[in-house]
C-alpha cells in the first residue's frame, strides 16, 4: 500500500514503508491524490506495452545515465 509521510518537510511516498518518491514543492495534494492512483493500480493486474520505439528510445535514454546515479 502506498502512503504519504513528512521527509525533511517534504512529502513523500512509500511502499510498504520505504520511500519511493519525494514530491517537490511541498505539495501534499499531488502526493495524496498519486498514492491513491498508485493504491488503486496497484489492484489491477499490471500490463505494460512498449512499441517498438518505445524500448528503441529507453535504451538511448539509458546510456546517458548509466554511471552517473549515486546511491544514499
Amino acid at each position: 500500500m502506498y502512503s504519504t509521510k513528512s521527509v525533511n518537510g517534504l512529502p513523500a511516498i512509500q511502499h510498504d514503508g520505504r520511500n519511493v518518491l519525494s514530491v517537490w514543492n511541498r505539495d501534499w495534494d499531488f502526493a495524496h491524490e498519486l498514492c491513491e492512483l498508485l493504491n488503486q493500480l496497484e489492484d489491477q493486474p499490471l500490463e505494460l506495452l512498449l512499441t517498438e520505439c518505445d524500448r528503441k528510445w529507453l535504451k538511448a535514454i539509458d546510456g546517458a545515465f548509466r554511471g552517473k546515479v549515486q546511491h544514499a
